[in-house]
């Protein structure tokens, strides 16, 4: 059913692949860099290639609602933006996906965001002001692009952070091409030893999650 996936690069994308090959699938993987411009780049790369077929956009996201917590699979209905129009998500691709999926979640209103939501305090406005569910930086982008070409488009993604859940201060390692600066990183975690812990141990266990999760959808 699905003949293309949109992952971002790095270990979302390595976990993407692996699960495609233990489902024994040909799927076309797309690798987009972290944020909305690099995740929009990719897609009009891709519609500039091969046809893509039915679409999923995946990877790891954060959760705003105590109902999902790290390591749940949850498939989006709608995401919204500041300033823009809500997107909404074919229900019928969605269910049917998320019926492979064990506990997966479904009717997830997600928020489309800019930069890394870090701080508890900033998790719990976000919720407060858009009653948003999850949060992530690259689905809208990809999915408004597929959807103005008419591609049948469902997004999965996997919490690996919670609303109670401090994160470091991610946004200072990003390069500006869509991908992360590994001593910046290293930094970043060094600044908040406990909250690089938790990111990595939560982490290890949403990458989990999402393989096992994108392997049932292939099969």
């Amino acid at each position: 059913m699905i003949s293309t996936i949109f992952v971002p690069r790095g270990a979302e994308a390595d976990a993407v692949r692996n699960a495609a090959k233990r489902a024994r699938s040909n799927v076309r993987v797309v690798e987009t860099g972290i944020g909305p411009l690099a995740a929009a780049l990719a897609a009009d790369d891709a519609l500039a290639g091969a046809p893509i077929g039915t679409a999923l956009v995946t990877g790891l996201c954060g959760s705003l609602s105590p109902a999902c917590d790290v390591g749940e699979t949850l498939f989006y209905r709608e995401i919204v933006c500041d300033g823009g129009a809500t997107l909404v998500l074919e229900p019928l691709l969605g269910d049917t996906l998320a019926a492979r999926v064990p506990g997966a979640l479904t009717g997830i209103r997600a928020f489309a965001s800019e930069r890394i939501v870090t701080s508890i305090a900033n998790k719990a406005a976000l919720a407060a002001r858009t009653h948003a569910d999850a949060v992530d930086m690259e689905s809208r982008a990809v999915v408004e692009r597929l959807q103005q070409r008419d591609v049948a488009v469902a997004v999965v993604r996997v919490a690996s952070d919670g609303p109670a859940d401090a994160l470091p201060d991610l946004d200072r390692a990003l390069d500006g091409a869509g991908g992360m600066d590994g001593l910046a990183l290293a930094l970043a975690m060094l600044r908040r030893p406990r909250a690089g812990v938790a990111l990595a141990i939560n982490g290890t266990r949403a990458l989990r999650a999402l393989g096992r999760s994108v392997e049932a959808v292939l099969r």
